[in-house]
């Protein structure tokens, strides 16, 4: 019985001990499942209740909950765009380019289908070259600047290989003066320092409406479509995304941008002329010069010669001004101050010459006892050449406009022009990129105007002058600050009561001084013996032989005389102080007499000079034959045409 007992209730204990078993197995397999999908049940749950927190708003501030490290952020949401300015954008950008001159200063540039790059040349600093990196990251080096749009600043570069602008391609230049006003256009450039390899910036606005510069026949876009920072320049686009325009970094402010219908019309671009050039002439260690106050600076050039060269200059004054040392490609090397007195300076020129020295005056403008000019004498330790410039040669006309540039800042350009008294004269100048500053002097007239003009940038000048006496007055042109260089358009206009009949008495005049100077002939032979001839190749070419005359060797003047005293006339026409060298041999070949004739005209070239010279009563040098030589100095002496009288006499006075 006990052991019945015992088997049977182990029985029971492992029955049960099974049931238990297969009873959490089974609560465990159900558990795994509804694990399993209660997952996707959570997820839509939670899903739902963030969307309602995001939605609903909270009726209370929640307390924070802490931040779960393991969470993943969420995505942004892809966002999508279009309309006219990404169409623009896209068509405009390939033509795009950016530019970067030598010294860190950038541009936009704008490829055209014709293969140039146009590009604003004062963001450049006025380089000359510059490296181009294209829009498909192609770096194009040493891309010269080749033209300009005379008087808006904006320069072509170039020519690109034509197959790299069918690549891209290059952008074509359309005409906006027929977009209506209100219609959307848009702005692109590169900020001014932004990284090659980085991408343009557009801005979005409508256009405004239109401005046309008469003077220079230039039309302006006006638009509220501006970058918000500076710039090198922008291209002004339609919806299209056509080039209807492109702003001068100085106007992108503004929101005024050239007609790209104007800028078309300089292609091909004309070869950029020398403003200035060295006199090789002129090269000297000693410089001494004259400028006008506070308008004008003097230029000395050192050749490539001296590269790498240290110079020594001492320069003597009465003026205060400034020294300038600019590089080949315009950059501006050293800055000095020249103080009243003796001052020494050196330049130690590390880059490629030549090298330009500008003197500027800096007077003080209070100091009513300062002249009209100030002189600087310069010694250097290398020679040194002196600057020509055009513009001051130029002759002024009456009612014509004349386009002058100032060259760089400190640069004056002087003109004369003759007045009358009585006679009212207006003048006025005009430009899109310097501070026009105009001065008068002379006549009776001290005048000085900076923006009376007004004009666009209301920065043109203009003065009326009243003369007072008949003559010459000086009309000078520079920046109002020394700082800014480009053209500008000079136009004198006369009013007022002069009459005709004085401005033809005036012609006449004029006309019969003319004549009178131009009119110089060399006087009939009248002497004993004569000889007339001209210059051929730097030499004396006998013309015209006197009656009883001989010719001698080296085209001289044979002389037959028994007591050695007698008279030598040379007449001379030629250039102002063109001279020539009298020589009078002996028959022992021996010189007995010489001496010079100096041309002197103090009006219109050529003129007549004459010059008498007697042989020595105590050398009259043996009797016999005589040989008179005439000889130009210079390389042609200047003297176009030449005669020589001899006047015989005896030693009792005859």
């Amino acid at each position: 019985m006990n052991v019945f007992t015992l088997t049977n209730r182990r029985r029971r204990g492992r029955f049960s001990l099974w049931l238990l078993v297969l009873a959490a197995s089974v609560a465990l397999l159900f558990s795994a499942c509804d694990l399993v999908g209660d997952d996707d049940e959570d997820e839509q749950q939670q899903s739902q209740e963030e969307q309602q927190e995001q939605t609903a708003a909270p009726a209370a501030p929640a307390a924070a909950s802490q931040p779960q490290d393991d969470a993943a952020p969420s995505r942004p949401p892809s966002a999508s765009g279009g309309g006219d300015g990404a169409t623009a954008f896209s068509i405009v950008f390939p033509s795009l380019a950016h530019v970067a001159a030598a010294d860190g200063a950038t541009a936009t540039g704008l490829v055209t289908t014709d293969g140039y790059v146009l590009v604003d040349e004062r963001a450049l600093h006025g380089a000359m070259s510059a490296l181009v990196t294209l829009s498909n990251g192609d770096v194009l080096e040493d891309v010269q600047v080749v033209g300009r749009d005379h008087f808006t600043g904006l320069a072509w570069m170039g020519p690109l290989d034509a197959s790299l602008v069918r690549l891209l391609p290059g952008a074509r230049l359309g005409d906006g003066e027929g977009v209506q006003p209100g219609s959307s256009v848009y702005t692109v450039g590169f900020a001014a320092g932004e990284r090659a390899g980085s991408r343009p910036a557009i801005f979005s606005g409508v256009l405004s409406g239109f401005g046309e510069w008469e003077p220079g026949d230039r039309t302006f876009l006006f638009t509220d479509a501006r970058a918000v920072s500076t710039s090198g320049g922008m291209v002004l686009v339609d919806g299209s995304g056509l080039v209807i325009g492109f702003a001068p970094a100085q106007m992108v402010g503004m929101g005024w941008y050239v007609s790209t219908g104007d800028l078309a019309r300089s292609l091909p671009p004309e070869p950029i002329a020398a403003p200035r050039t060295a006199d090789p002439e002129s090269a000297a260690t000693e410089h001494e010069f004259s400028i006008a106050v506070a308008q004008g600076s003097g230029e000395l050039l050192a050749g490539d010669e001296i590269t790498g060269e240290s110079i020594s200059l001492w320069i003597s004054t009465d003026t205060r001004a400034t020294l300038r040392v600019v590089d080949a490609e315009g950059k501006l090397l050293q800055l000095s101050s020249i103080i009243p007195g003796e001052n020494v300076v050196n330049v130690s020129p590390e880059t490629i010459g030549p090298y330009e020295l500008r003197i500027v005056p800096q007077p003080d403008m209070a100091d009513e006892s300062m002249g009209t000019h100030a002189t600087y004498s310069v010694s250097s330790s290398v020679p040194l050449m002196s600057m020509m410039e055009g513009e001051s040669a130029a002759d002024l006309q009456i009612g014509t406009p004349f386009v002058g540039v100032i060259d760089a800042p400190g640069d004056v350009d002087e003109f004369q022009l003759p007045v009358r008294a009585g006679a009212t004269y207006d003048v006025l100048v005009q430009s899109l990129l310097i501070d026009s500053l105009v001065m008068v002097d002379g006549a009776g007239v001290h005048e000085m105007d900076d923006d009376t003009g007004g004009g666009p940038l209301g920065r043109d000048a203009a003065l009326s002058l009243e003369p007072t006496e008949d003559g010459v007055v000086s009309v000078s042109v520079r920046d109002y600050a020394n700082e800014s260089a480009g053209p500008y358009i000079l136009t004198i206009t006369q009013t007022g009561q002069a009459t005709t009949a004085m401005m033809e008495e005036e012609e006449e005049a004029a006309a019969e001084e003319v004549m009178m100077m131009t009119a110089a002939a060399l006087p009939s032979p009248r002497g004993d013996a004569s000889l007339r001839g001209e210059i051929v190749d730097g030499g004396l070419a006998p013309t015209l032989l006197g009656i009883g005359s001989e010719l001698g060797i080296d085209n001289s003047l044979l002389v037959s005389d028994q007591d050695g005293y007698f008279e030598v006339t040379v007449s001379v026409i030629g250039a102002d102080q063109s001279s020539a060298r009298l020589a009078v041999f002996d028959a022992a070949d021996t010189v007995v007499l010489s001496g010079r004739v100096i041309l002197s005209c103090a009006g219109a070239e050529p003129c007549l000079a004459s010059a008498a010279f007697i042989t020595p009563d105590d050398n009259a040098g043996a009797a016999g034959v005589w040989r008179i030589l005439l000889e130009p100095e210079g390389a042609d002496g200047g003297i176009t045409e030449w005669q020589i009288d001899v006047f015989s006499f005896d030693t009792a006075g005859g």
